[in-house]
Order: structure tokens, then sequence, then C-alpha cells
């Protein structure tokens, strides 16, 4: 369970009378984020946390905005070093955000991703699309000297670990809730097997814990290679990216036959 000085300021979110209020809350929120992380509190955990905050701020009566969030945020995947996302336009939602040391920006509403996160229908055949998009996240192979990978290679979490599994989990369940919650669904759905949503929830797992570590060090948004990781960031980065490339080839396999 979360510390009650989260729980607290997540009931406070959704109250706020004005832009200081809010302001506060939000800086707030980092800084209590910053120390769960410290005590070792679950990444994942902490992640619905921080997305409903955001949600109920930009809810609240102090902002009232009119956009539809979108996104990690939507879901309940957000982490501080992502950008907040929503169809729709609110330059002071945006100026909220800047001024707190968050990102903001509009979504291209035309992005079936972007819409089904928002919550918006997925439509006659919509899956099919959903499928195809994600499966052409599918990251490159690790580069490897020696047999392993290679310790000079850039450290790219988002496009090796996050986006592919995002784009996966919300084919398999297209209506905005967790990728570890569409996963889930995945299963029941029968469109992954156990060990494929396990490794995907895994390797999600992975990213989400090593990008909100980078964030408490100041360190997101700087590239930085394998070899800079620390050691047990290493090994899982490069197991997670394993984990993620078998079970894409899996899917593709699978996609293949379906439609011979």
């Amino acid at each position: 369970m979360l510390h009650t000085s989260l729980r607290e300021l997540a009931a406070q979110a959704n109250r706020c009378e004005s832009l200081p209020a809010a302001r506060g809350i939000l800086a707030e929120a980092q800084e209590l984020l910053r120390n769960a992380l410290r005590h070792r509190e679950d990444e994942t955990e902490l992640s619905a946390w921080f997305s409903r905050v955001i949600s109920d701020v930009v809810r609240s009566p102090a902002i009232s905005s009119q956009v539809r969030l979108t996104g990690a945020v939507s879901r309940g995947d957000s982490i501080p070093s992502m950008p907040i996302t929503w169809i729709g336009k609110d330059d002071h939602l945006l100026e909220l955000l800047e001024s707190v040391g968050l990102q903001g920006r509009e979504a291209e509403e035309d992005m079936l991703a972007w819409r089904v996160d928002a919550g918006y229908p997925v439509g006659i055949g919509g899956e099919q699309q959903l499928l195809q998009e994600a499966l052409a996240l599918r990251p490159p192979a690790l580069e490897v000297v020696n047999g392993l990978p290679d310790p000079d290679g850039l450290v790219d979490i988002e496009s090796y670990l996050l986006a592919p599994v995002a784009g996966i989990a919300r084919w398999a369940a297209p209506s905005p809730r967790p990728t570890l919650d569409r996963l889930e669904i995945a299963i029941e759905r029968q469109l992954l097997t156990d060990s494929e949503a396990q490794s995907l929830a895994m390797a999600w797992e992975t990213g989400i814990s090593i990008e909100m570590r980078r964030w408490l060090e100041n360190m997101d948004g700087r590239s930085t290679t394998l070899a800079n990781l620390p050691a047990l960031d290493r090994t899982a980065y490069g197991a997670a990216c394993r984990l993620v490339a078998e079970t894409f080839a899996a899917i593709s396999a699978r996609e293949s036959q379906s439609v011979k």
C-alpha cells in the first residue's frame, strides 16, 4: 500500500480551487514521488498514482480543462519524464505543466493509438490496425560484441521496451487502462499466451523501473550507453530487450500464418 502522504495528496488533487493550489499539488507530487523511490516503493504502483494525480488536477475546478488526456497518463502509466499528452488545445494547461518542470503536448487526433488511449471507440477494423501499428514498433536487435550486448550501444528504453510493449497491450485491450492490465486481458482474450504476456509485463516493469530511477537521478533526457548503467540495470535491460524481441517474433509469426 502506498504511503499515507501519497494517498492524502491524491485525495486533494481533484479539489484544487486555484492555479497556485494546482501548481503546488503538481510540485509536491514530484517531491513525494522522489521520496517514495528512495524508499524503494513499487515503481508501477507509483506510476499509477502519479497518473491519477495529474488527471485529477486537470479535471479540478482550478483547471477544468476540456481536453481529453491520452497516452501514458490516461492509461495510468505516466512518470514525470514522459510528456503528458491530450487531444484538444489548452495553452494554459501547457503553461501550468511547464511551470513545475513537466512536459505537455497536444496529440495528433487522427492517430488511432492516441484516440484509443483517450477512450474513443476503436472502430471497424481498428484492432487489426492497432496490431499492425504495434508490430511496426518491433525494436531492432541489440548490437552484440563477442556474444554480449555492445557496452557502447545507446540505451533506448522507450524504443526498445516501453513503446513496443504498450503497442501490443493497446491492441490486446483497446481501452484506456494500465498496460499491465491490458496484458492480463490479452491472456483472457487468447491473443497472447501466459508466457508472452508475462515476458512483456516483465519488460514493461523493467523499463518503468529504470526510467523512474534515471528521473530520480536527474539523468532523464540524457543519452547513455549500456556500460554506464548500473550493473543490475544493465543485466535487466538486456534481458528485457531479449524478451520483447522474442515475443514480437512469436506474434509476427502467428500473424503471418493467419493471413495465408
